[in-house]
């Protein structure tokens, strides 16, 4: 039995395409309890929305520059598995989440932020 050639070449170049996706993304912004409770409600939103944006960034793989902050979950392309990925990350800096249900039916990020906030409180 031989490998079928095209398959050898996917193994061959899918880690490098890979690597470079990651290459565009910053290591994970430190944001924390604390800088949240030290901000003044301005500040903390777009604290909020900065921290989101880049973890929609990781879960789609793209520059956080590239996430329109304006744009439904749904428009953005996060799903049911893409929305785990951001309540993990959220939960994970965080502590704490909203559920899926209302981190998917968020408006936009800023509508998003303030849910985060909202369970922070």
């Amino acid at each position: 039995m031989t490998a079928d050639p095209s398959l050898l070449d996917w193994f061959r170049t899918r880690p490098q395409a890979a690597t470079q996706a990651v290459r565009h993304q910053p290591a994970q912004p430190l944001l924390t309890r604390a800088d949240l409770a030290s901000a003044n409600a301005d500040q903390r939103e777009r604290l909020l929305t900065n921290f989101l944006r880049h973890g929609i960034g990781r879960v789609l793989n793209c520059p956080t520059e590239a996430v329109d902050c304006d744009q439904t979950m749904t428009d953005l392309g996060i799903g049911s598995m893409g929305g785990l990925e951001l309540h993990s990350f959220i939960t994970s800096a965080l502590g704490t989440a909203p559920t899926l249900p209302t981190i998917l039916s968020a408006e936009n990020l800023r509508v998003l932020a303030r849910r985060v906030e909202g369970v922070l409180a």
